[in-house]
């Protein structure tokens, strides 16, 4: 009887919060967050703790957690039932691509103007930003569900002034295209340009040449599920001129040929793949041309090295009791 009545009021005190919230549009989750400090500033932490643990809005489960990397960087980070990143935030994101954004993240601190294409939920963009307060970055998510999640966390973190965002595609022509979501999955959260699906959307397609034609590029973050060679296309200017260090993912050995066939034009030396101790990291590659060299390889050490010690320590932790 006592969990009859209590499913109950859950269902019910999760009603009332949907409908408090729904005229409040695309900031409502801004707002949730704010309600919950204010219990926390009240004393009301049991309350503001279950609050946090899980709120149901339109089906979806959002739930909010602090991170903390071992590479110096701190930030809020909202997370959704479409976020398969929601079981990383357990361990700050040890197990989902540490090498790769540690590395991005020590080389942002020496840039002025990032580019993140497929920004997804917004973590390279936010640890870039929050580890150099002067460099201005630039991300791009086209699915807008995602872009929604994106544009939260951004917001929550205080980064809008310097963190622009794009709800679009970068492919190597403008115009539209279709957003293929995968048969079976239930959301929209891995989604790819290339044909894998008979569900799709129409997304607005732009390149880099178009918007940054003039820009000089210092960094590039790109992971856009095997479409990164027709974005490569779509940049050759900015990539001859900027010649930006590039963190690039190639799902495929045919994918990675073709990027190295398009960016050896302009000087770009053969990749050096990110890590092959970690599954996450193992399609990560790294681009540059001469002038980067040194750099590149001496930051790449110091990431991997960061992560087997940290990797080592964790699994110490977990394994006393």
């Amino acid at each position: 009887m006592a969990l009859e009545i209590k499913l109950m009021l859950k269902k019910y005190s999760r009603r009332f919060i949907r409908v408090l919230f729904s005229p409040l549009g695309s900031y409502k989750l801004i707002v949730y967050i704010r309600i919950v400090r204010f219990f926390r500033f009240l004393g009301m932490r049991f309350l503001s703790q279950k609050l946090l643990k899980s709120f149901d809005l339109k089906g979806c489960s959002f739930v909010k957690t602090s991170i903390k990397t071992s590479f110096g960087v701190k930030y809020i980070y909202l997370t959704n039932s479409i976020d398969d990143l929601r079981y990383s935030c357990r361990s700050d994101f040890l197990e989902w691509e540490f090498v790769s954004r540690s590395f991005f993240t020590s080389i942002a601190t020496n840039c002025e103007f990032i580019l993140d294409i497929g920004a997804y939920t917004g973590v390279y963009s936010m640890e870039a930003a929050l580890k150099n307060r002067n460099c201005i970055v630039r991300a791009f998510e086209p699915n807008p569900i995602i872009f929604s999640n994106l544009r939260n966390n951004i917001e929550l973190n205080e980064l809008s002034n310097r963190v622009g965002l794009f709800q679009s595609a970068l492919g190597s022509k403008e115009g539209l295209s279709k957003l293929y979501i995968p048969e079976y999955s239930k959301s929209t959260s891995i989604s790819s340009l290339i044909s894998e699906s008979s569900r799709y959307i129409e997304v607005p397609v732009s390149t880099i040449d178009h918007i940054f034609y003039s820009q000089r590029i210092d960094l590039i973050k790109i992971d856009v599920e095997g479409y990164e060679s027709e974005v490569f296309i779509g940049g050759q200017h900015v990539l001859d001129q900027s010649k930006p260090i590039i963190l690039a993912e190639a799902l495929t050995d045919d994918e990675l040929v073709n990027q190295k066939l398009i960016l050896s034009k302009y000087g770009y030396l053969d990749p050096i793949q990110v890590f092959s101790g970690s599954k996450s990291d193992k399609r990560n590659y790294v681009w540059f041309s001469k002038k980067d060299k040194l750099k590149v390889h001496s930051q790449l050490n110091i990431s991997r090295y960061e992560f087997i010690n940290r990797n080592s320590k964790f699994s110490q932790a977990q394994n006393k009791f």
